[in-house]
């Protein structure tokens, strides 16, 4: 019998009804969109709404909510620059109470050839020509109207006579990470003004940062795939923490990828790492890069959430993060790096060109609540996995035909379109396994994977269906081991 839902089963006059309803077509569309958050602060002057969520159309759009120059504008370039189609969200978060970083550049001078002055700020070139006998008042005063002229730069320039005081557009420590620096660029050097001397003392002063909670626990049901904090501090990261527990729960099932960065040298980032241990933690080291922590991590996150948007569950490998320029210390040797990995860091790779691409991004989680070595999350690509099989899951079960159903035993013989069986529901997810996880290299050992999916209604519920999808990940290829075994003469017996 033809169940209908909206032809009376009682009409007795002539009519022809023809009634529509959409069925599942393929099960392979069910693929997660991605979507990054920013964490960062504004300018003072702008009103966002503190801790909400907000979708960012460019850049641009970031720098009129949020200040040219702020933390947030910063930030959204960098994700921008490697996104592509992801969105973009940011959460602005108001200054703490306390105080903003800065520096006081001192200019001196004997006697002054013309030149250009390279001064990197952050990572972004400032360039200020010099004349010939130009007195350090002088040069002082033309660095500053160079600083300030370059709105996009994290500090404004102020001072009198021979000094330069750079002061961070916000509040907090993550301004004392904010590097000046000259002459980056090969030939750069050369190019200086004979006869002036810089002394750039170290961004500082900054303190209290924002507490992440409010905006955290603001997420809600919306899937953020990529969170980006600028905070690698012990409080933030332990909010960070908290809310991936939260949103890894079965009623919640929105877990993200947290992304950091450090641009501390090896051993230090070593002790960053070990002392976390949590699958929301993935901190991606640019050692002595001129830029910003928060900026590198953005970068990151945007090539990052592009390739988890084409191919989930892909390592991160050989994606070059856009716009950040490479340190000037060698790169680490294979030893320091698989230090590194053992300790739950990610590794970079330093190119020739000064860019930076990602080697390996992996979470800080090394062991179990019993202390035991566990690396079930211990890559971050995993993450990006187990999104994709929670989304689609939850896609598949929350449309038609479990939507409106009644459940009836295998054994049942019903015609009712809305009558759902175990063997049903188990149907779906083979479906499901063929038609996406498989098709995406999301899982292997399908046939294993298929012949151990249980789906049965509960004991105790009987408006309850439990499934169990006993799933194998594919792991990211990490390590090629080949062995060339070499002789001048044949083996004996040959």
């Amino acid at each position: 019998m033809i169940g209908f839902d909206y032809v009376p089963a009682n009409a007795k006059a002539s009519a022809v009804f023809v009634e529509q309803k959409a069925v599942r077509g393929s099960l392979g569309t069910l693929l997660i969109p991605h979507k990054i958050a920013l964490l960062g602060q504004y300018n003072t002057g702008k009103t966002p709404t503190d801790n909400v969520a907000q979708l960012l159309t460019d850049p641009d759009d970031a720098a009129t909510r949020y200040g040219l120059g702020s933390m947030l504008h910063i930030m959204a370039k960098a994700a921008f620059a490697g996104a592509g189609i992801v969105p973009v969200y940011a959460i602005p978060l108001a200054d703490g109470a306390g105080v903003a970083a800065s520096s006081d550049i001192t200019v001196g001078v004997a006697t002054v050839t013309t030149g250009t002055i390279s001064l990197y700020i952050g990572g972004r070139r400032v360039s200020i020509a010099v004349n010939a006998g130009q007195t350090a008042d002088e040069i002082a005063t033309a660095i500053r109207a160079a600083v300030n002229a370059d709105t996009h730069l994290p500090v404004a320039a102020t001072g009198a006579t021979s000094h330069v005081i750079l002061t961070c557009r916000w509040k907090g420590t993550t301004g004392n990470g904010i590097r000046i620096q000259q002459d980056l660029a090969d030939g750069e050097s050369l190019q200086e003004p004979g006869g002036v001397t810089l002394t750039i003392p170290m961004m500082s002063g900054g303190t209290v940062d924002p507490t992440l909670t409010t905006a955290l626990a603001n997420l809600g049901d919306a899937w953020y795939t990529e969170i980006v904090s600028p905070y690698v501090d012990a409080t933030s990261l332990t909010a960070i923490d908290a809310a991936w527990t939260a949103r890894i729960n079965p009623g919640v099932k929105r877990p993200f990828a947290g992304i950091m960065a450090s641009i501390l040298g090896q051993g230090d980032f070593i002790t960053l790492v070990s002392a976390r241990n949590s699958p929301s933690t993935t901190i991606v080291p640019v050692q002595d890069s001129p830029h910003a922590p928060y900026e590198i991590a953005a970068a990151a996150a945007g090539v990052v959430a592009a390739r988890a948007t084409a191919t989930p569950g892909r390592p991160y490998r050989g994606l070059t993060v856009p716009g950040i320029r490479r340190g000037s210390t060698p790169p680490w040797t294979y030893a320091q790096r698989d230090a590194v990995i053992a300790a739950g860091g990610s590794t970079t790779m330093p190119q020739t060109d000064s860019t930076v691409k990602i080697e390996d991004l992996a979470t800080t989680y090394k062991t179990n609540s019993q202390g035991g070595a566990d690396d079930s999350w211990r890559w971050t690509e995993t993450i990006a996995n187990i999104q994709e099989k929670i989304y689609s899951c939850e896609q598949l079960f929350s449309g038609s035909p479990f939507d409106a159903a009644v459940i009836v035993d295998d054994a049942s013989v019903t015609a009712q379109p809305y009558a759902v069986r175990p063997k049903t529901a188990k149907a779906f997810v083979i479906r499901l396994i063929d038609e996406l996880w498989v098709p995406c290299a999301l899982t292997k050992e399908r046939d294993a994977v298929v012949a151990g999916i249980i789906a049965e209604i509960n004991g105790s519920n009987p408006g309850r269906l439990d499934i169990l999808i006993p799933d194998v990940l594919a792991a990211g290829l990490k390590i090629i081991a080949g062995r060339i075994q070499w002789s001048f003469y044949a083996p004996v017996g040959a």
